[in-house]
């Protein structure tokens, strides 16, 4: 990404750095930082603040955090203990236990976080945030068990069956909520199902395009195993996808924010505001694709498209597709889904 000149910045690193060496989440926690988590969360909100900007990186922290897990950790772990770490990771979610010293440092890490967003959300938000939770970490599992560990590629229906929840995108849009202190009530409306699911779709699609060949959990190799393709046409295929995808998150979101009939309405310091949401799953999605593009957590950087949405160009969308400047090699292991 471009080098952020963001005043919230320092203030924002020190404390996800602070919070990763707390827990013990992380042993190089200056070099996973290094992948630009903090960054996209700037460009992402913008006018986050405070103890929800913090808490909305942590939780991006956490999730990309637990994602390595699953995807590097556990795969040479017993089942037995990889159940146990996924009993642990409901339990917390739900606060049914307080994990104590000896257990999972991300275990203990996300048991905080529940504290502490639970103190300043609402119930009704909380709850659909714990259910969503707890059905990633589910998927997560799924995945490990029935695709990472054999090496086994999805077909084109178990991958689209699998891949929303295990992408992690409905948390950034909760993420997204929760750090800009604007949520939505109508987030089971059709519309807003609507624009949630093309927002999911754009996260994944962009991510599958980044990993590498080594990841067999992708849209990409999806593909090739359901519809025979070669590797080159199932990535231009794919990348078609996203940009019909992309078209129907614009779709959905200018007509949210054209909604007059969307009020805005104060609640307990929450502004709930459907078209604001709409606008800040735009910003943050636009910050995602750049980031995948970019960031160091992909080795070599994402294929060199930046998928630009011109919408000053009266009477239509116009997708630019121009090329990306690539990151510098990863540290991080093998490619991971979107979160």
């Amino acid at each position: 990404m471009e080098p952020v000149s963001d005043p919230r910045r320092t203030d924002l690193y020190v404390g996800a750095r602070t919070w990763m060496v707390q827990f013990d989440v992380h042993p190089a926690p200056d070099d996973y930082l290094g992948h630009e988590y903090v960054e996209l969360c700037l460009r992402g909100w913008p006018t986050a603040v405070g103890a929800p900007l913090h808490l909305g990186v942590q939780w991006a922290l956490l999730a990309w955090l637990l994602d390595d897990e699953f995807d590097r950790e556990a795969r040479g772990a017993s089942p037995e203990v990889v159940d146990r770490l996924v009993v642990a990771l409901l339990d917390a979610v739900a606060g049914d236990a307080q994990p104590g010293a000896g257990d999972h440092p991300l275990v203990r890490a996300l048991a905080d976080l529940v504290e502490r967003t639970r103190e300043m959300m609402p119930g009704f938000w909380w709850g659909r945030y714990r259910r969503q939770f707890a059905a990633w970490v589910q998927a997560a599992n799924e995945k490990l068990t029935d695709y990472v560990r054999p090496g086994r590629t999805p077909t084109l229906r178990e991958y689209e069956l699998l891949r929303p929840a295990d992408g992690g995108m409905l948390l950034a849009a909760m993420w997204c909520e929760l750090a800009e202190q604007c949520v939505t009530p109508e987030w089971n409306t059709p519309l807003v199902q609507e624009l949630l699911r093309s927002f999911s779709a754009c996260g994944c699609l962009a991510n599958d395009l980044a990993a590498g060949p080594e990841d067999a959990f992708t849209a990409v190799a999806a593909l090739v195993r359901s519809a025979g393709l070669p590797v080159r046409d199932a990535e231009e295929r794919v990348r078609e996808l996203l940009r019909a995808q992309e078209l129907g998150f614009w779709w959905a979101h200018a007509v949210l924010v054209a909604d007059e009939a969307n009020p805005q309405h104060e609640a307990a310091g929450l502004i709930l505001d459907t078209s604001r949401f709409a606008g800040t799953l735009d910003r943050f999605r636009a910050a995602l694709s750049e980031w995948t593009a970019t960031s160091s957590r992909y080795a070599p950087a994402a294929p060199a498209i930046v998928q630009r949405v011109d919408r000053a160009r009266a009477g239509g969308l116009v997708i630019a597709r121009e090329p990306a400047d690539t990151g510098p090699p990863s540290d991080s292991g093998p490619r991971s889904p979107t979160t």
